[in-house]
């Protein structure tokens, strides 16, 4: 929902009509916060935070982030965008 809004009504050149750039900080700045908040909970359960990136990325390691959050699309709800491991040579 976050990249189609931004490109949507930010700078983009596909809509002309509607531009609101306050909007999109303002977008941009909750979607931080709601990263940031997860982070947060999945520190206090334990988790390492390895890494968070953009707006809607977190990396965690050290046990199991299913028993923090739901799996699945839903803001609240996490989902698997790849799996690796730490420490890995190949």
């Amino acid at each position: 929902m976050y990249s189609r809004f931004t490109s949507t009504i930010g700078e983009s050149g596909k809509n002309r009509e509607l531009r609101r750039p306050e909007w999109v900080h303002t977008i941009r700045s909750q979607a931080f916060a709601s990263l940031w908040l997860k982070a947060w909970k999945a520190h206090k359960a334990g988790l390492i935070l390895v890494q968070a990136s953009g707006v809607d990325e977190l990396h965690v390691a050290g046990g199991d982030w299913k028993t923090v959050w739901e799996e699945g699309r839903k803001p609240t709800q996490m989902k698997v965008k790849r799996v690796y491991t730490l420490g890995e040579t190949k």
